[in-house]
This record gives structure tokens, C-alpha cells and sequence, in this order.
């Protein structure tokens, strides 16, 4: 990340240069795309940019039902209290159009043979789907720490790959979708499936090219299994992501499932670019004015949103932004992420990526504290909660450029 920084700072003298490199990256794009510049959007595909967009922002039920204890899900074991009518009521009311409820089912598959869900969880499940629908919201569910660094069931390690341990990972990973979707035959596309979160082999790195193709491989089986159950189902919007959906490899390496109707499918990014500021508070600073650690600046991060609109937005594929955040730091730190969030919501918004705030309800400061809503009422948590939701609302409703944040 860091080598990446120098690539903004471009003189005349280089530029020739980089036009050369931007047009040699342009032929790496995978043949299933069509570049926008050749072809003008069809009204399939503005209708799915116009359907992703009329989200707006996202919020994140973070620990919640993706919560367990040895991936037996256990809703209120992270520190959450069970979700309620009342919190999607607040959620909506404070700007949000959309709520993705991260869903860990772990050993709530009880039968190894046919894999069968307990009635409870999907009961569960469903309730809280009805929650956020019934608020005015869209909602997304998803298979969530089952394939948490491929520790459990769902696994891309390199032993996982082939033979009778990947095939047993299909007939689960089958299994489970068409459970989900036959539950949600009826419900309607305010509901959309996200068929799992940050697949990667426990390294946080890269990958290569055999587990690229094994994401790959799942997201159609995900696309097949759900439109195989028909109803609803048959034209529902789909989410995919690609390795550890990290921006950069999303883009050099996903392929965009076949599917029985056109223009359905989502594409996921996550983005927590430097972790040490935004996930750990390592850092107290961010940003090229205050020379931050970390590399991951402004520049840094505008070539990561725009390498991805060029990729899937030009092209008529929605794009959201599944997770992002960043925790609260007390003194300096607060005001350099105040920063942070407008600059980032900003971006994704200009760039018509939907953005979806990690809030995993953890309060204080420092690491992991990205805590923003009560999960009472779904109003704040403190002033310094309400002054991120101003910046982050004012990102995605007020027209200005984000050269006018300024940093602090």
C-alpha cells in the first residue's frame, strides 16, 4: 500500500508514462465486461444502479446475529442486546436506507447429511429481516463467520480446494442457500442475499489464482442455488464479493457469475484503509496534511474507489461499499476521524458506491470501538456519534466537493 502512494504524485514528465500503464491495466479486465466507453448502459442496468443507489447509506447490525460462541449462534454473547422493532424504527429515522444483518449459522445445521437449519435460528432470522422491511428499509443477509478466516466449515485454504473436502464444502454451502431462499421465496426485493463476507485463508494477503477461482466457483454456486428455488427468488438482487473483499483484488480478479436474468447481480467491497487509524486506533492520525503513518491517504484511497467504478459502475454493475468505519479516539484523534468518515462516505457516494457503516456496537475509544447507534432506539450513542452521523449524512444528501473537507 505504501509504494502506491508515489503513483498520485504526477508530473508532466511522467505522465505519458502512466497513461501506458493505465492502458496495458485496462486490457487485464476480465472478457465478461464490456467497457462503457463502447456501449451505453441498458435499461436492465440502470434499473439495478437506480435499485442499489435508492439505498443511499447503510447501516450494519454488527455482532449481533453473526454473534457465537464457538460458532454456536448466540445472539446477545458479544455484548449486543437482541434486536428490535423499535432499533429499526431509529435507524431508519436517523437516515439509513438499508440495514445488512451479517448471520452466523454455524451449528444451528444440525443434520450432516442434509444439512438441515434449526427452525428457531430461521425463525430468528426472518424475524429481524421483517424488522428492517417493515421500517422502510432494505435489507441484506448473508452467510457470515462460517467462513470466518477459514477456520470453520467454510474454508478456501489451500487443502480445501479439492478432492472430498471441497465437495462436501459445496453440498453444505448448497444446502444452506437453498434453506435461506426457500424461507424467503415470498419476500419480495427488498431483501437481498449476500452469499458470504471476507473469504480469505486466515492470511489476510491476496491469494492466488487457484483461490480466486474457488471464490469464484462459490459465487456461482450461490447464483444457481438461489435462482433454482424460484418464487421471489427468481429475479432477487444477489451479492458477491471477491477474495477477502479487499477493493484491488475485487478488481483484478473477480468473474461475474452467469445468471438466469440479467442485471440482478451486486458486487461487495469492504474498506478499512489503514487499519492501524481506523480498526486498531494504533494511530490517532490520518491523512497526507498530517504526514499519517500507514500510507493509506487520500490519493491512495481515491485510486482504489475509482479503480472500482471503472471496473463495475461504468459497466452498469452496482457496486456497495458492505463494510467501513472507524473507531472513536478521544482528543485529536476524534477530529481526524470525523475527517476520515465524511472524506470516505464522500468518495463512495461520488463514486455512486453504496456505503455501509461497520457498527458493532462497541462504545469507548480505541481498537474495535466503532460503536455509533443505541441499539435501543437506534439514536446516537453520544455527541461524538451524533457529530460522525452529520458528516456522514451530510456526505450522501448535500451536493458540495470533497476537496472542500477540510482536514484538521
Amino acid at each position: 500500500m505504501k509504494n502506491n502512494i508515489g503513483i498520485f504524485k504526477i508530473t508532466i514528465l511522467i505522465l505519458p508514462v502512466i497513461l501506458v500503464l493505465l492502458t496495458a491495466a485496462s486490457c487485464n479486465t476480465p472478457a465478461n465486461i464490456t467497457s462503457a466507453n463502447t456501449a451505453e448502459l441498458s435499461a436492465g442496468a440502470i434499473e439495478a444502479m437506480d435499485f442499489t443507489l435508492s439505498m443511499k447509506i447503510g447501516w450494519n447490525l454488527g455482532n449481533t446475529l453473526d454473534a457465537h460462541i464457538n460458532l454456536d449462534p448466540s445472539e446477545t454473547s458479544w455484548g449486543n442486546p437482541r434486536a428490535t422493532q423499535a432499533l429499526m424504527h431509529g435507524v431508519a429515522a436517523q437516515g439509513f436506507g438499508a440495514v445488512r444483518i451479517p448471520v452466523t449459522w454455524g451449528f444451528t445445521i444440525i443434520d450432516e447429511e442434509d444439512y438441515l437449519i434449526e427452525t428457531w435460528w430461521m425463525n430468528r432470522v426472518e424475524q429481524v429481516v421483517n424488522y428492517v422491511l417493515n421500517a422502510g428499509m432494505k435489507a441484506i443477509i448473508n452467510i457470515h463467520h462460517d467462513g470466518a478466516d477459514s477456520y470453520y466449515w467454510l474454508s478456501v485454504k489451500h487443502e480445501d480446494l479439492t478432492g472430498p473436502k471441497k465437495s462436501a464444502i459445496d453440498e453444505k454451502f448448497t444446502a444452506v442457500w437453498r434453506q435461506i431462499a426457500e424461507r424467503f421465496r415470498n419476500t419480495g426485493e427488498n431483501l437481498i442475499f449476500e452469499g458470504f463476507n471476507e473469504l480469505h485463508d486466515g492470511s489476510w494477503g491476496n491469494g492466488n489464482a487457484a483461490q480466486h477461482r474457488r471464490v469464484n466457483e462459490l459465487n456461482q454456486i450461490f447464483v444457481d442455488t438461489v435462482r433454482a428455488v424460484g418464487g421471489a427468488n427468481s429475479n432477487r438482487y444477489l451479492l458477491i464479493h471477491g477474495w477477502v473483499t479487499r477493493p484491488s483484488v475485487t478488481v483484478s480478479s473477480l468473474v461475474m457469475p452467469s445468471d438466469t436474468i440479467e442485471n440482478r447481480i451486486i458486487v461487495g467491497i469492504h474498506y478499512y484503509d489503514p487499519y492501524d487509524f481506523t480498526g486498531s486506533a494504533r494511530f490517532s492520525v490520518w491523512g497526507s496534511k498530517a504526514n499519517a503513518p500507514g500510507g493509506a491517504n487520500e490519493a491512495y484511497m481515491r485510486g482504489q474507489f475509482n479503480a472500482v467504478r471503472r471496473r463495475f459502475i461504468d459497466n452498469g454493475i452496482p457496486v456497495i461499499l458492505g463494510e467501513y468505519g472507524a473507531v472513536n479516539q478521544s482528543g485529536r484523534g476524534f477530529l481526524f476521524r470525523k475527517y476520515y468518515m465524511e472524506y470516505i462516505t464522500k468518495l463512495s457516494h461520488d463514486n455512486k458506491i453504496v456505503p455501509f457503516y461497520w457498527d458493532n456496537g462497541g462504545f469507548g475509544y480505541g481498537s474495535e470501538k466503532f460503536g455509533l447507534l443505541r441499539r435501543t432506539d437506534g439514536t446516537p450513542y453520544d455527541q461524538y456519534a451524533k457529530e460522525i452521523l452529520e458528516v456522514m449524512m451530510r456526505a450522501v444528501n448535500e451536493d458540495y466537493d470533497i476537496s472542500e473537507i477540510a482536514a484538521p
